[in-house]
């Protein structure tokens, strides 16, 4: 939007100062400035219909956006989210954990905050765009637009059989919830999934996450 504002800035200065240039000093045009008003007037339409155009490209609208929902090529299929949040598919964690992680999740839920997943599978290669596409998939979050509290999901993707076992694939909803945010929440979980301690990792990692989500946006347990 800036860019576009500079642009239409730009076409008006040109406008005005090659009138400027084509004025007398007692303020009758010169001759032929007829035909080179309007030329100016020509080139200053088209400067408004691309600005207008990149206005509308840039505007934010959410159907903008990639809509990708497929499995990335050669990445496992996606696990439906059935009764728990914690979804783990390898059996590297108990059920009490499950339980745990499921009622941290929830209350995130209740409380308006965001929809988090904690997904454990192995065989993806794809990390960032499995995660993506998969709350996609599972239409994660709230509906309507970011702007108003939508689309406010958060995927969790942990990998056992990968060198770099932790991915997260945050909604257009948490703009406040950055790199600066859960980067140390991963650091935490890591060095628990590093030594294969999957158990103690999740609960780190939603703990974390749930702190994190209530400080940024206000609602404390």
């Amino acid at each position: 939007m800036r860019l576009c504002l500079c642009q239409l800035r730009l076409c008006l200065r040109l406008r005005r100062g090659r009138r400027r240039r084509l004025r007398q000093k007692d303020g009758a045009f010169l001759p032929g400035l007829r035909s080179e008003a309007e030329i100016m007037k020509n080139i200053f339409g088209i400067c408004l219909t691309v600005i207008l155009a990149t206005m509308i490209a840039c505007g934010g609208k959410e159907g903008q956006y990639d809509q990708n929902k497929s499995v990335p090529e050669g990445d496992p299929d996606f696990p439906p989210l059935t009764n728990s949040w914690v979804i783990d598919k390898i059996g590297v964690i108990p059920e009490a954990t499950l339980a745990a992680g499921d009622k941290i999740c929830q209350g995130l839920q209740d409380d308006s905050i965001a929809e988090v997943v904690v997904v454990i599978t192995g065989g993806v290669k794809n990390p960032e765009d499995w995660a993506t596409h998969y709350g996609r998939w599972l239409g994660l979050g709230s509906k309507g637009f970011s702007t108003e509290g939508g689309n406010n999901g958060l995927v969790w993707l942990v990998r056992p059989d990968a060198d770099e076992k932790l991915t997260v694939s945050v909604g257009r909803g948490l703009p406040r919830f950055t790199t600066s945010d859960y980067g140390h929440i991963m650091d935490n979980s890591i060095e628990y999934f590093n030594f294969n301690n999957y158990d103690k990792g999740v609960i780190v990692l939603l703990n974390g996450t749930d702190s994190v989500l209530r400080a940024i946006y206000g609602r404390k347990k």
